[in-house]
């Protein structure tokens, strides 16, 4: 083995698909693109494509022919179950969606729709592709109008895979592209020669070469892995040596290819000196992937049965407190002020509510405090809602100033900090996944705590409650969402949760109130 394939073998996974899949998303415009691009891509990339274009079931598609005189990798027109193959085109025929799953393509009529009745084809094979192919899903936006694709190239950067987007100059139609340059998110905006280049030196990187033995790739893994946390550590203030070491890998993987880097010492030397590259390294590792009303099914449960509960039980004098961890750029944290603020409304009580949104991401939290979007946000929330909660500022929607004096945005890391009292409502969701499974038992410990009697726990989809899941009742199994059964203190060991960096300073249940209530009595301070 090379010296090289020894460093790229550090940052390997046993778990990794065969090959990359790309998905190419492209509509009006997009055929030019389309051409340059697969004139520049070798035949031997090793790859799958998968184009991904909005066309009219009127109309027969000539994609096929005229691709064909681009380049030499064979193309197809997909039919439902048809197989994934390297070195392959696969079109989407007319009128329909496509997913894939386990390796292979299945065609879904045209049914699904977004909340205001939209068809969206890029954003749904994107989604499916980062669920199906995580670090090996790349996802790339040629020229059209609209905003289909940017919430999939979403899910591709939260599941640890690559976002790239035609360059808008480049573009006959640059609508698809800034829209999904607008969320920070992209990896590269390049011409469609360039994301060739780009995506052939990716893909032909040598990501899984021979190795000795699977006890040296996880000494490996821990040694690269503890390298890359204290630098981050050092500079960045932050510890990510919590995070699953399979989160990290594919994360640090990423940015390994992305920044160009031959061999580990390079790219450890770049962490050290580019305060550039710490900063996208430290922003690839947070994952703050965020939207308005994410998981529909989650919020109809929460405005239908559970807020209305709860402002029901607030007594005179009371406020609902709510918290909403690791919140990002403050979409959710606003998405749950909506509905109570709608919730308090329809009441015709006269209920006071506070909001503490917290991460450990100071530069997102800056943006959430502002309150200031994208106008692809009209995707995720309906007309109604964006009339009476935002204010257009130039390009942008911006939430108006009494609902966001109902919110506090502060910093605070659920691994170590003390929480925060009495709360009615905590919404912890996608968080715990990437914690170490003795550490998620110790965050959980603690939000019991922080709950109010009968107070409700929201979690992800794919989160589970594991050891304190007998003290709380399950209200909506699929959603996640549960309420305490009992105030008790729950007394859980947690044992060996550092595991490739230095001890972790793991705060245990706060011995004395003051302890309890230090941040929050600043934060109460500053709503006064």
């Amino acid at each position: 083995m090379s010296e090289q394939e020894s460093d790229i073998a550090i940052f390997s996974s046993s778990e990794e698909q065969n090959f990359f899949v790309i998905g190419i998303g492209a509509s009006a415009g997009g055929l030019r693109a389309l051409e340059e691009f697969f004139e520049n891509m070798p035949t031997d990339s090793g790859a799958a494509f998968v184009v991904i274009q909005h066309l009219s079931p009127d109309f027969k598609s000539l994609m096929k022919e005229l691709l064909e005189r681009r380049t030499r990798m064979a193309i197809y027109r997909v039919t439902d179950g048809m197989e994934l193959q390297s070195d392959s085109i696969y079109l989407i025929p007319p009128g329909k969606n496509l997913v894939v799953e386990n390796g292979k393509l299945h065609l879904l009529e045209q049914e699904e729709r977004n909340r205001h009745g939209l068809n969206f084809p890029i954003d749904i094979f994107f989604e499916s592709l980062a669920k199906n192919y995580v670090d090996k899903a790349i996802g790339v936006i040629l020229s059209g109008t609209g905003s289909d694709g940017t919430n999939g190239l979403r899910a591709i950067n939260e599941a640890g895979g690559f976002a790239m987007v035609q360059e808008p100059t480049t573009a006959e139609f640059d609508g698809m592209p800034r829209t999904a340059i607008a969320t920070g998110i992209i990896d590269w905006v390049l011409s469609p020669q360039e994301l060739a280049q780009v995506i052939y030196q990716l893909v032909k990187s040598p990501i899984t070469p021979e190795r000795n033995s699977q006890e040296q790739l996880t000494f490996l893994n821990s040694y690269a892995l503890q390298q890359v946390a204290s630098i981050i550590a050092q500079h960045e203030k932050i510890d990510f040596s919590h995070y699953k070491t399979s989160t990290l890998s594919r994360r640090i993987h990423r940015r390994y290819l992305i920044s160009g880097c031959n061999t580990l010492e390079e790219f450890l030397h770049l962490l050290e000196t580019s305060p550039q590259e710490r900063d996208l390294l430290r922003h690839d590792l947070l994952i703050s992937v965020t939207q308005f009303f994410r998981d529909k099914f989650v919020w109809d449960f929460l405005e239908t049965d559970i807020i209305p509960r709860l402002i029901e039980n607030v007594q005179p004098n009371d406020e609902l407190r709510c918290w909403v961890t690791a919140c990002a750029t403050g979409e959710e944290a606003y998405s749950l002020a909506i509905l109570l603020d709608e919730a308090i409304t329809r009441s015709d009580r006269q209920v006071r509510f506070k909001i503490f949104a917290t991460d450990i991401d100071k530069l997102a939290l800056e943006k959430a405090t502002q309150g200031i979007y994208p106008q692809t946000i009209t995707n995720d929330v309906n007309p109604e809602r964006l009339e009476r909660y935002f204010i257009r500022k130039d390009n942008s929607l911006q939430i108006i100033r009494r609902l966001r004096e109902k919110l506090l945005f502060a910093p605070h890391d659920l691994t170590k900090d003390a929480g925060f009292t009495r709360m009615n409502l905590i919404s912890c969701r996608n968080v715990l996944i990437y914690l170490q499974s003795e550490l998620q038992q110790q965050v959980l410990r603690n939000l019991h705590f922080s709950l109010a009697s009968k107070g409700i726990l929201v979690l992800g989809e794919a989160e589970t409650l594991g050891n304190v899941e007998p003290e709380f009742k399950a209200l909506h199994k699929k959603a996640k969402i549960y309420q305490k059964r009992r105030d008790v203190r729950l007394n859980i060991p947690v044992k060996g949760i550092e595991k490739i960096a230095r001890q972790l300073p793991l705060y245990a249940q706060p011995k004395t109130q003051s302890d309890h209530n230090r941040l929050e009595l600043m934060l109460d301070k500053a709503f006064s």
